[in-house]
C-alpha cells in the first residue's frame, strides 16, 4: 500500500475518531458526566485518536515539518494515556483514583494534549492545506475549556476537528493540493 493510500484510509479513522469523541457530548448531557455511556465513547475516541493523530501530520508533512510531528506525537501519546484511564473504568468499575502515579501521568497527558493541539493548530494554519475555518473549530475547542457554559461541549468541538480534517484527507479536497504527498509524486512524473 502506498503512503498516499495509507494517509487516505487513516483519514477515515480520523472521521470515526471524531464521531466517537463528538458522541461524548450528548451521552454526557443525557446520562451524566462520567457515565458508562460517555466513557464508552471516550474510550473508543481515545483509541482511534491515538492511532489517527499521526495522520493529521502525514497529510501535511511537507509543510508541517518537525513541529507537526511533535504535535502528532503529543496528541497520540496523550490519547493513549487517556484510553488507559477509560479502560480502567470498564476493567475495574471506576476511574483511576488520584495518587502519585496517576497525578504524574495526568500532569503529562493533559498539558501534552493541549500543547499538541496548539502546535497542530499553528502548523495547520501555516501549511494552508485545510480550509481556514478549521482553525475556528480549534479555537472553539480551546475556548470551551475556559468558558463554563461551553465546558460540556468541549468533546464535541474536539471531535469535530478530527472529523472535518479526516473528511478532507479521505476525500482529498484540500485547499492547496500542491502541498500534499501525492502532488510531489505527480510533479515528478510531469517533470520527467
Amino acid at each position: 500500500m502506498t503512503v498516499e493510500k495509507t494517509v487516505k484510509w487513516l483519514g477515515l479513522i480520523c472521521i470515526l475518531a471524531g464521531i466517537a469523541r463528538m458522541g461524548m457530548t450528548p451521552a454526557g448531557l443525557i446520562f451524566g458526566s462520567d457515565s458508562k455511556q460517555e466513557l464508552a465513547f471516550a474510550l473508543a475516541a481515545s483509541i482511534l485518536m491515538g492511532i489517527s493523530s499521526i495522520n493529521l501530520f502525514l497529510a501535511q508533512a511537507k509543510k508541517a515539518g518537525v513541529f507537526g510531528l511533535i504535535a502528532a506525537l503529543l496528541l497520540a501519546v496523550g490519547n493513549i494515556i487517556l484510553a488507559g484511564g477509560f479502560y480502567g473504568f470498564f476493567a475495574y468499575g471506576e476511574l483511576p483514583k488520584p495518587g502519585t502515579f496517576v497525578n504524574m501521568i495526568e500532569s503529562l497527558a493533559y498539558p501534552g494534549l493541549l500543547l499538541g493541539t496548539l502546535i497542530l493548530m499553528i502548523v495547520t494554519y501555516r501549511a494552508n492545506l485545510f480550509p481556514r475555518w478549521y482553525i475556528a473549530i480549534f479555537a472553539l475547542m480551546l475556548l470551551s475549556l475556559g468558558i463554563p457554559f461551553l465546558g460540556d461541549y468541549f468533546a464535541f468541538f474536539w471531535g469535530l476537528t478530527y472529523a472535518a480534517m479526516g473528511y478532507t484527507i479521505f476525500t482529498e479536497k484540500y485547499v492547496n493540493p500542491s502541498v500534499t504527498i501525492k502532488s510531489k509524486k505527480s510533479n515528478a512524473v510531469i517533470n520527467e
